[in-house]
């Protein structure tokens, strides 16, 4: 035990194109592709500038409903877990004022 210790992000959560890729075993070109080719259902990043950032599960989730591409329901499921632990920090945060 680390008395001490912080929680300061659960992973995987905020990902790039290229993390996605790696995952799910496609190039980052292809999941550029992917996004682009399908704008309109492709989850929206949480960050878009030089480096768009997007909850790893919305994207998985996304690819799932689409059935093209294999999504280990393992890493899903921790992704899906990541996510709501740092949106709760973050509200906490929020909520304190920091």
């Amino acid at each position: 035990m680390l008395p001490d210790a912080r929680l300061i992000e659960v992973s995987p959560d905020l990902v790039g194109l290229t993390d996605v890729a790696e995952l799910v075993g496609v190039s980052r070109q292809n999941m550029r592709k992917l996004m682009l080719t399908h704008h309109r259902s492709f989850p929206a990043p949480v960050h878009d500038g030089t480096l768009s950032l997007w909850h790893l599960a919305d994207i998985l989730s996304w690819m799932q409903t689409r059935g093209t591409h294999a999504v280990a329901q393992a890493v899903h499921e921790l992704a899906i877990v990541a996510m709501q632990v740092n949106v709760a920090r973050a509200q906490e945060r929020v909520a304190n004022g920091r």
